[in-house]
């Protein structure tokens, strides 16, 4: 997953900026062990991300960011539809799906400049490969249609995806955990699944004792920002460890609470609970206290996104 994170990175073109759309099994690979999607559309739809999105464009100015979407062939900000990234839990073997607006022949023009460009076909599909072989730090992107790409971090890994594209090798059926969860807010943003005890970087041998599978979930529902986490545990005794723990975070946090009035509304939000072998987090507060809080933080932001 290490190497994912680098086709992000080095990608960054293609997920940094826009918007996402639904999540769709056609977009996960079979025996799928880990799942993350970003859903950049809810966002925007969403007050706080309405919001944000506003501020942007106009302390960016309209007029550079329209310079900036003719030279790469895209608004920055409206360019994705969604973004699903999913694996076998093994090392370094994921795949992300990004479905988008984009002009890839503008994109590729500048890929290209990358002196380890190179480019391999897998079946009538183009695979680009940039970066230095020898940092281990090399990415694959492939164009499979129109408003479909895929991102991986292997040649072999990019295959997977492009046949994933095309209707071959995805998940029978969706996680029952993360389709509860995706229920959990009418605007998800984030929501991600994993079995804990299939994913071989996971070296930590609490988890590894306590925990059987894990999800998260950001979102806004009703004007409220919700956080939501969920573990199920391996056995009665880890789920109650995992509770003892939570709560004892919590407790050192009200510690701070009197000098903090923010750790106190925080804490207002949160609700841990249990039920026999499942632990649960649900945190929500009002989009309006949430931009009382942030507001600070709000007024600083400045993403500079890069002259034409």
């Amino acid at each position: 997953m290490r190497k994912i994170g680098f086709v992000v990175l080095g990608l960054v073109v293609l997920v940094a900026f826009g918007q996402a759309a639904k999540l769709d099994k056609a977009n996960i690979t079979k025996n799928a062990k880990f799942v993350a999607h970003l859903d950049l559309d809810a966002f925007r739809a969403s007050t706080i991300g309405a919001t944000i999105f506003k501020k942007i464009r106009e302390d960016e100015g309209q007029d550079r960011i329209d310079a900036l979407a003719e030279l790469v062939g895209f608004d920055p900000l409206n360019a994705l539809h969604h973004a699903t990234m999913s694996g076998n839990g093994e090392d370094d073997n994921g795949v992300i799906v990004v479905k988008h607006r984009m002009d890839d022949n503008k994109l590729l023009a500048f890929m290209k400049l990358d002196k380890n460009y190179r480019e391999t076909k897998h079946g009538k599909f183009k695979i680009h490969g940039v970066g230095d072989r020898e940092d281990d730090e090399r990415g694959y992107i492939s164009f499979v249609n129109e408003n479909s790409a895929v991102l991986a971090s292997s040649r072999k890994l990019a295959c997977k995806g492009i046949d994933l594209v095309n209707g071959k090798g995805e998940i029978k059926k969706m996680p029952d955990r993360l389709e509860a969860m995706a229920k959990k807010a009418k605007h998800v943003f984030f929501v991600a699944h994993a079995n804990v005890q299939e994913i071989s970087e996971i070296d930590d041998e609490n988890i590894r004792q306590w925990v059987n599978e894990a999800g998260v979930l950001f979102g806004e529902s009703d004007n409220k920002i919700v956080l939501f986490v969920n573990v199920n545990a391996l056995n009665m005794e880890a789920a109650e460890n995992i509770e003892n723990m939570i709560n004892g975070l919590i407790g050192f946090a009200k510690f701070s609470q009197n000098e903090n009035p923010d750790i106190q509304t925080l804490l207002r939000g949160m609700n841990v609970k249990r039920d026999e072998t499942n632990v649960s987090i649900q945190f929500s507060m009002s989009v309006d206290k949430m931009f009382e809080m942030i507001d600070p933080a709000l007024k600083q932001i400045d993403i500079d996104l890069p002259m034409p």
